[in-house]
């Protein structure tokens, strides 16, 4: 079966965010989306499984020293905030059998090396596609440019504050089942197409309004 999902989406847990869960599951349907990846800053979701029939898949969003990284599949996390060297995150993914990717990584991906580096110690994906990225088509661009010439599998997710994004960019994963177990393997072989589009000026100002007040 092929899901089509948003791996990337922050609600109000996040604290930048104003996007309630069941606001978020409201405007999954609406979309067309099978299910969500909450991606909440720093600590993990504690919501998961099928809900109101939208899938919802837990993890987090963390900084380290090669930029964000989404931690998909995970309910508990041992890390403290801030900075933190990217083998350390990537180890403390691989211990709760999640999956990590690299998120909004342009302009990283003009170094390949750091992204060579990082697919070494554990790194599964690049989020390819970002609706909230600002240089939309260039960075796309270079990202799926990377991921096709390292064979890294790629994700898409609208890295959603504001409820209306959702479902901007979407990940389709072949998978056997809604197992997210399941959907986490084919993400770490590359079963997976991209879409997408740019959230659109607008939405990255509220997005960038919302950070500052709430930092």
């Amino acid at each position: 079966m092929k899901l089509k999902l948003d791996l990337h989406v922050h609600t109000n847990v996040s604290g930048d965010s104003l996007i309630r869960l069941d606001e978020a599951l409201v405007e999954a349907r609406v979309k067309g989306l099978n299910g969500l990846a909450l991606t909440e800053h720093e600590k993990p979701s504690k919501v998961k499984g099928l809900i109101n029939n939208i899938l919802v898949i837990p993890g987090l969003e963390t900084q380290t020293s090669i930029g964000h990284v989404l931690v998909l599949g995970l309910d508990q996390w041992r890390l403290k905030p801030g900075l933190k060297p990217i083998c350390v995150v990537l180890e403390e993914a691989k211990r709760f059998e999640a999956v990590a990717v690299l998120a909004h990584p342009f302009p990283r991906t003009l170094i390949p090396s750091l992204i060579l580096k990082a697919r070494r110690l554990g790194l599964d994906a690049i989020e390819v596609l970002n609706s909230g990225t600002i240089f939309y088509p260039l960075s796309s661009r270079v990202n799926m440019k990377i991921s096709l010439k390292f064979n890294i599998p790629m994700t898409a997710g609208s890295d959603s504050h504001i409820l209306r994004t959702i479902g901007y960019a979407y990940t389709i994963v072949e998978t056997p089942s809604t197992c997210i177990e399941d959907i986490l393997e084919s993400i770490r072989r590359g079963l997976t197409e991209v879409y997408g589009k740019p959230s659109g000026l607008k939405a990255k100002l509220e997005k960038r309004f919302l950070g500052k007040i709430f930092r």
